[in-house]
Order: structure tokens, then C-alpha cells, then sequence
């Protein structure tokens, strides 16, 4: 039986709220954890979603709690899913 899994919009959204926050550019964020410029960007557009350790490995590179970064997530999802 397939199931139908909704992507999060609020992830990307919250990676480049953190990013910002910490005052980086996306070339010096890939640059942090090792991967590509475009990578970062598609991440941040929602384009491409990050397994639970690319998660982690982006809130360590941004000085962040991986659990206020999941918090952040579900509060920008949550706040997004009400005014829908």
C-alpha cells in the first residue's frame, strides 16, 4: 500500500530563517558542511528535502540545536496549515 507523504515546505523555509539569523551566505554554509553551493539553495526552495542526518549536520553548521530546529519547523508548518 503506497501512502501519500506531504513534503514540508516549512523545512526549507526554516534552514534559510537560521542561516540568516546567523548571518551566512549560502556559498559559506556549503562550505561548513562540505557540499555543494546549489545543494543549500535547493534546500532552502524546497526543491530538495534533508534526511534527518543532513538536518542535523545544517544545525550543527549553524550553531543550532537540531531540536529548535525541528521546533522552528513545526511552528512555521503549524502557523502555515492554520491560515491555509
Amino acid at each position: 500500500m503506497k501512502t501519500n507523504r506531504k513534503k514540508l515546505s516549512s523545512v526549507g523555509i526554516v534552514i534559510r530563517e537560521f542561516r540568516q539569523m546567523a548571518d551566512l551566505s549560502q556559498d559559506q554554509l556549503a562550505d561548513r558542511m562540505d557540499v555543494s553551493t546549489p545543494y543549500i539553495s535547493m534546500l532552502e526552495s524546497g526543491r530538495r528535502y534533508p534526511s534527518i542526518e543532513t538536518l542535523i549536520r545544517i544545525s550543527l553548521a549553524l550553531e543550532v540545536r537540531p531540536g529548535e530546529m525541528l521546533d522552528r519547523i513545526t511552528e512555521v508548518h503549524s502557523s502555515k496549515t492554520l491560515c491555509s
